[in-house]
């Protein structure tokens, strides 16, 4: 079994064992914007969300996400803070300051210990540490999505 297969059976047992999010939000016109230049990660949150009834776009690097945002519209952005070249705090500071993109809910990963410190004043929605669980992902998405009109 790869790697990816495992991601992908982990996810999807994940979500058949806790149940979608809530019917509101299984609406296809739902997308995410999953922004992470690792493989693995983006793989393991579009799955997830993907279960959830999202619809998700993984973008590797922080001048797509921009450009995908404006255009896309989504419901929610997960962002690593360190990405290939323009990063993740460089992001979401021009996502925040942005009228078309700034009511958009962030959510910031990362690994790095003042990531709380760093996530609240750039304006993020949310901030996961980085290894996170799957189950602390999806409460946060479904808290910020109760929030969503």
């Amino acid at each position: 079994m790869t790697v990816n297969d495992a991601l992908r059976e982990s996810a999807n047992a994940f979500s058949t064992r806790t149940g979608r999010i809530a019917p509101d939000v299984q609406d296809e016109q739902r997308m995410v914007i999953v922004v992470d230049d690792s493989d693995e990660v983006r793989d393991v949150l579009t799955m997830l969300l993907e279960g959830e009834g999202f619809r998700v776009l993984p973008v590797e690097d922080g001048e797509s996400a921009l450009i995908m945002a404006r255009r896309a519209r989504p419901a929610l952005i997960t962002l690593d803070i360190r990405l290939p070249g323009e990063d993740g705090a460089e992001v979401l500071r021009r996502l925040k300051s942005d009228p078309g993109t700034s009511d958009i809910p962030v959510i910031v990963l990362s690994g790095q210990d003042n990531m709380g410190e760093i996530g609240e004043s750039l304006g993020a929605d949310g901030v996961l540490g980085k290894p996170f669980e799957l189950e602390d992902v999806q409460t946060l998405v479904r808290s910020l999505m109760q929030r969503v009109p």
